[in-house]
């Protein structure tokens, strides 16, 4: 890739959770997690170009903030006040990822342009400095700056990459329902006292590595909130799990649920069964990686 190019493209993948346990709340605030994360085809497009002036963010998605709220702005601000650099960027985005829906988006976008802005400010930066600026973004920041299969624990930060689990193939099904997770996160019932870590990296390698071909024993904690009090969320995934699939879930604090197959033709055929009139769906295969950049 180009060191110094004045535009370049991101793509910027999605993800899920293949499983997520709470163990605990920390006291400063966020949750002790422990949660499998695999990046998914699904992605939204980013076109990066150095300017002379401020960080300008464009998205013709009516949900999607442009102004110093959007990550895309704070990523770049910060990654530039750190860099003690005073180049700007225009950056603009195409949304392909349902927004707000468990899938990461946001983050994953921030992480396409901690990746994509020294290049074309012409510099390069260690991976440490990248890492600390995408912890400060959010948890799910730095798991995108590599993607793939990858064990997070702590408060979503502390990654131990996995094989990646077997070229399955994923349904996403996104319903038209807000979700806040804050709030969701807020309804879980727990203490400070920290729950000892379930995840058995040994046992949890072996089973990926025959999974998708196996089923997987995979959970969501989220769902114990989100699930009882969403009757048409629970029938989603009711039928989604009718559908005989490897493994069907809530991704993170939802509302997206998605269901992994061994074969596309299984992914296709529940595609069609699921009652969604107004809504999100997506079939399509995991990814080695968290962004990709294109020159």
């Amino acid at each position: 890739m180009t060191l110094g190019a004045t535009n370049i493209k991101a793509l910027s993948f999605a993800k899920v959770n293949l499983h997520l346990e709470v163990l605990s709340q920390r006291e400063d605030g966020f949750h002790e997690i422990e949660s499998i994360l695999q990046t998914i085809e699904l992605h939204d497009v980013l076109h990066l170009e150095v300017t002379d002036g401020p960080i300008r963010v464009l998205c013709e998605h009516p949900s999607v903030p442009v102004d110093r709220s959007n990550l895309c702005h704070r990523a770049a601000k910060l990654l530039r006040m750190r860099l003690g650099l005073k180049k700007g960027a225009e950056i603009r985005l195409e949304k392909r990822i349902p927004v707000a829906a468990g899938l990461g988006g946001g983050s994953s976008n921030a992480a396409a342009c901690l990746l994509a802005l020294p290049r074309i400010w012409g510099v390069d930066v260690e991976d440490e400095l990248l890492v600390e600026v995408a912890e400060r973004l959010g948890s799910d920041v730095p798991f995108f700056l590599r993607g793939g299969t990858q064990l997070a624990r702590g408060r979503g930060t502390d990654l131990t990459p996995l094989h990646s689990s077997g070229e399955g193939w994923y349904l996403v099904v996104t319903p038209k329902l807000e979700l806040s997770t804050a709030d969701v996160y807020s309804q879980l019932r727990m203490g400070l006292t920290r729950i000892p870590p379930k995840v058995n990296l040994q046992s949890y390698k072996a089973l990926l590595s025959r999974f998708p071909e196996r089923t997987w024993p995979g959970s969501n904690r989220l769902g114990d909130v989100v699930l009882p009090g969403r009757p048409a969320l629970r029938r989603l995934l009711d039928e989604l799990e009718a559908t005989e699939p490897r493994l069907a879930l809530l991704s993170g604090s939802g509302p997206s649920l998605f269901a992994v197959y061994s074969e596309r033709e299984q992914a296709e055929v529940a595609r069609t069964s699921i009652d969604i009139a107004d809504g999100f769906t997506w079939v399509g295969r995991s990814v080695r990686e968290g962004v990709k950049l294109v020159d």
